[in-house]
């Protein structure tokens, strides 16, 4: 079951990455022809600030997604090396699951403003407010769905990942 898991972790944060890169390099593109278009001819258009901020927000929400499968939230973990590892893997799992319910609370409460925003549109660009406000729901059932894989994982005691990780590979 964990292999499994681990497969669908895998594809969610293959998928999540390619898209949050593709939208890092729209972002930069837009703002790239906006600085050009505004410094070099003196003309400005309209939307790339508005577009760059909303993609931006769906950029942070799918690599905080990845963030949480790679395990590379910022921790405290100056009193570790005095904890059995097993107690460890329990507390670990504790904590995991804990955050996954706030994240579940965070995918109710993303979606139900994500309908609110439908009814309002972005000013310049004329975009439905509910595809901005649907970047916190997707993103937190990514994060939650990580954490709890992870959560599993600490339960069994594996804790050791096979394969190289997404982020891990390109530092």
């Amino acid at each position: 079951m964990l292999k499994t898991l681990d497969r669908i972790a895998d594809l969610l944060g293959f998928v999540a990455s390619a898209v949050a890169r593709l939208l890092l390099v729209f972002v930069a593109a837009i703002l790239f022809l906006q600085v050009v278009l505004r410094y070099g001819f003196g003309f400005s258009l309209p939307w790339p600030e508005e577009a760059a901020r909303y993609g931006m927000i769906w950029v942070v929400m799918l690599a905080g997604s990845l963030l949480v499968k790679d395990d590379q939230l910022v921790r405290v973990d100056f009193f570790d090396h005095y904890w059995p590892a097993r107690l460890m893997s329990l507390r670990n799992a504790i904590f995991r699951i804990l955050l996954a319910v706030l994240l579940g609370v965070m995918v109710w409460k993303g979606y139900e403003n994500a309908q609110f925003g439908a009814r309002r549109s972005a000013v310049t660009l004329g975009v439905s407010f509910y595809w901005v406000y649907l970047s916190i729901p997707v993103g937190s059932g990514l994060m939650m769905f990580h954490m709890l894989v992870l959560a599993l994982r600490d339960l069994l005691g594996r804790t050791e990942r096979s394969g190289p990780s997404i982020l891990k590979a390109e530092i």
